[in-house]
């Protein structure tokens, strides 16, 4: 370490006879500080001085060269220290590191002896996740993606903006009454972040050569499922594909007052084939339901629609969920997440919360179509 420098999202607080090193449960320290013993080394920690300086500074306050060394690698240890010469990436325009400013001091607070708080926004500056469907859960994701400073973002939309949208879909506004969610959600979030790479095809999902196509077309590190319509065929639909092509899936949905999140993780986790068939073995008539609502109402695919009855809040937080789920997946993979081989459900009423474990199925024959393929390969 060239210049010590103690993290801006740390700071020192100079109390009576103690020195308070950051703030917060899991964070704070104190340092006894008898006649302001460290009170000057703690000063001279602000990247202006290395440390043949900074000992020859603090050699007056009856601390030793062995007692500075000891005290600078018992803080950087700790966490509280960087280097103030470390190096910011080229990847990182100057418009970015302001932009993320607060990011970056948060990534200042995980472990920085592999990657620096500068490399964590870089890797996220470096990801493409796609998102299906630019609805209420979707919106939100999508806000909180572009927050988070992911690099691209993909999303398929073929709807236009309903009054009754603005309840929920923060990516519209009353003016976009009428109008493309694609057009008016590219112009958003152009004005919101435009250092995001963001395409959005306006193309409404018929199959699951659909979803293949636009995979193979918009490769990606993450899908996002938060797509409604066609009921009965969309999940699956994506599911299968993501599967094939190997790609993690989040995805949530809001009943009126019930929420429910999972992840998939091909060749990892159970997929949603899977809790499908779970959920068979446990009530097999909701396979007659499943197939009603995929009774076509007329021949121009006009599929069923289950009633929307979404708050706002409720989507805020699945978005909001699911979006930090994508941030540990990205950054930490595929073991750190909460919803590995586990399903988040939510009574938004009373806030009661529950997770059931999920189990792949032998008999999925998704699963066990990407299992032959990976074999034949």
């Amino acid at each position: 370490m060239k210049k010590p420098k103690l993290k801006e999202i740390h700071g020192a607080l100079f109390l009576k006879d103690r020195i308070r090193i950051s703030s917060g449960f899991g964070y704070a320290s104190e340092i006894k500080n008898p006649d302001d013993k460290f009170t000057l080394l703690i000063k001279t920690l602000d990247g202006s001085y290395n440390i043949d300086e900074i000992i020859e500074k603090c050699s007056s306050q009856n601390l030793t060269k062995k007692d500075i060394l000891e005290a600078i690698d018992m803080l950087f240890k700790a966490g509280y220290l960087e280097d103030a010469e470390m190096e910011i990436p080229s990847e990182l325009t100057q418009d970015e590191l302001e932009r993320y400013k607060v990011n970056i001091n948060f990534f200042n607070t995980l472990d920085n002896s592999k990657m620096s708080k500068y490399d964590y926004q870089v890797k996220l500056k470096n990801s493409h996740v796609s998102i299906f469907g630019l609805g209420g859960i979707g919106s939100n994701i999508c806000i909180a993606l572009l927050e988070l400073g992911v690099g691209k973002i993909t999303a398929v939309e073929f709807d236009v903006v309903e009054p009754s949208n603005l309840n929920r879909q923060l990516l519209y506004s009353t003016s976009s009454i009428g109008k493309s969610k694609a057009e008016e959600a590219r112009k958003r979030v152009a004005e919101f972040n435009p250092n995001v790479e963001f395409n959005v095809i306006e193309q409404r999902i018929n199959s699951v050569e659909d979803v293949r196509q636009i995979l193979t077309s918009h490769p990606c590190d993450v899908v996002v499922n938060v797509a409604d319509f066609p009921t009965g065929y969309i999940d699956y639909w994506v599911n299968e594909a993501c599967v094939e092509k190997n790609v993690p899936i989040f995805s949530a949905v809001v009943a009126k007052k019930q929420g429910r999140i999972y992840s998939v993780v091909p060749n990892e986790t159970a997929c949603f084939n899977c809790q499908y068939l779970a959920e068979l073995e446990r009530c097999p008539k909701i396979a007659d339901e499943v197939e009603e609502t995929r009774i076509e109402i007329d021949t121009d695919l006009g599929y069923y629609r289950s009633p929307n009855g979404a708050l706002g809040p409720t989507c805020l937080f699945h978005g909001y969920f699911i979006s930090y789920e994508i941030l540990r997946y990205l950054l930490f993979g595929s073991k750190s997440l909460l919803t590995f081989n586990k399903r988040f459900d939510i009574d938004f009423l009373s806030f009661e919360t529950s997770w059931h474990d999920l189990k792949r199925m032998e008999s999925c024959e998704v699963c066990n179509k990407t299992v032959k393929d990976t074999n034949h390969g």
